[in-house]
């Protein structure tokens, strides 16, 4: 099913926004798209909505990507672990040894990691909205994200991913221009994505 198209592109207006299935369907393509690249070989994530970070996060970058249409912009921001255990886990990702990894190419493998998430979420709203494209990956300071607040009101979520050798945490902002209704179709396999309350389309 195509969103429905109707109004321009504006900040703000009447009946502007994000309809429940739209917010479900947005959570449901971050989660496939996580759980599917953040994996190693014989790993299986699970996703799910969380809160709040846990009091002790190790996470002090995230890796920072932006995809945006004329209906809406949507920010995607990859918490990493810049420590030995993060550069073990992306080390198995890309079937190297860690040991002979530089920062530079540890830093770049994150990034590119981040980049490959984002890429599998633009191609699937490829299928239900029309000029969508991605920016290139940005490797910030996790307080950095508080630009987000400058885009207004717009749909939140943070996700845990777990089931790896190190938890990862994602967050999703979406800012419609449009009003936006869509639904998410998809297979989700029950061992990739834990949606929680969210249904399953």
């Amino acid at each position: 099913m195509r969103p429905n198209l109707a109004g321009k592109p504006a900040v703000e207006g009447p009946g502007i926004g994000l309809s429940d299935a739209a917010r479900t369907s947005f959570d449901l393509l971050v989660q496939a798209a996580l759980a599917r690249n953040l994996a190693g070989e014989g790993e299986h994530a699970q996703v799910q909505v969380v809160t709040e970070f846990p009091r002790k996060t190790k996470d002090k970058k995230a890796v920072v990507l932006t995809i945006a249409s004329d209906m809406f912009r949507l920010v995607l921001a990859l918490h990493v672990r810049l420590d030995a255990e993060g550069k073990a886990h992306f080390a198995r990702l890309n079937r190297v040894d860690a040991a002979e990894w530089s920062e530079q190419a540890f830093h770049d493998a994150v990034a590119e990691c981040g980049n490959v998430c984002c890429g599998a979420l633009n191609r699937e709203l490829g299928r239900y909205f029309v000029n969508v494209g991605m920016s290139t990956p940005n490797l910030l300071d996790r307080e950095a994200l508080a630009y987000v607040e400058a885009l207004g009101k717009g749909h939140r979520r943070l996700f845990q991913v777990n089931g790896l050798s190190v938890d990862f945490y994602a967050t999703l902002f979406v800012a419609p221009f449009a009003p936006i209704d869509f639904r998410a179709e998809m297979e989700a396999q029950p061992d990739e994505v834990d949606a929680g309350e969210l249904e399953m389309f």
